[in-house]
């Protein structure tokens, strides 16, 4: 994915002790908070900041990631807590991976793929999720001129009309948003913008 091995993103897990926060995106809980119980999938999942959040409110998660020492530090902090459902790993390729069980709920949070590898993430959910929610949530291409932070490359930045149009053309019930976030920083707090989807399939 994304032009890096494996091994690469290991090398970027293994350079911090934590390379995101440990809370849950705010955009997440927003649109997720609220939905009944069941099982999730997190592409792309990396040290389980979303997902852990999710299985300490009783969902059967599977974390689909591409670095082992991600999904390590994701188990590492697991075992910390008392959950009712043991946590799943799939260590995988977002763009090909195959599902333990379908999901009612695929949360996909800042995979920045070049748009024709994310396509391919999309459409492989598409594949293996008939019912439920897809909410994805991506440094937006507006960010790398007008916001903060994120790749600074707009080929791992997908539009909000990259994103409708994709929807349009599988006939989806979705809706695409523009967001801003705050993050602070030594020099002040800064703004960065995201774009998200949400689908109900």
């Amino acid at each position: 994915m994304n032009g890096q091995s494996a091994k690469s993103w290991d090398e970027r897990y293994l350079a911090t002790e934590s390379m995101w926060s440990l809370e849950p995106n705010q955009f997440v809980l927003e649109a997720l908070s609220e939905l009944p119980v069941g099982s999730m999938i997190d592409l792309a999942g990396g040290e389980g900041r979303n997902a852990l959040w999710f299985a300490k409110r009783g969902w059967q998660v599977e974390n689909v990631e591409f670095s082992m020492v991600a999904l390590d530090r994701f188990l590492a902090r697991e075992q910390k807590l008392t959950l009712a459902k043991p946590v799943i790993t799939n260590h995988a390729d977002a763009t090909s991976v195959v599902f333990g069980s379908e999901p009612d709920l695929t949360l996909i949070a800042y995979l920045q793929l070049p748009w024709n590898q994310l396509e391919l993430a999309l459409n492989n959910v598409l594949a293996q999720q008939k019912t439920g929610v897809m909410f994805g949530v991506w440094h937006s291409l507006l960010n790398l001129t007008k916001g903060f932070g994120g790749p600074p490359f707009a080929e791992l930045l997908p539009s909000g009309s990259q994103l409708e149009a994709w929807a349009l053309s599988k006939g989806l019930n979705f809706e695409v948003s523009d967001r801003t976030r705050e993050v602070s920083t030594d020099s002040g707090v800064k703004t960065a913008l995201d774009v998200t989807l949400l689908v109900r399939l």
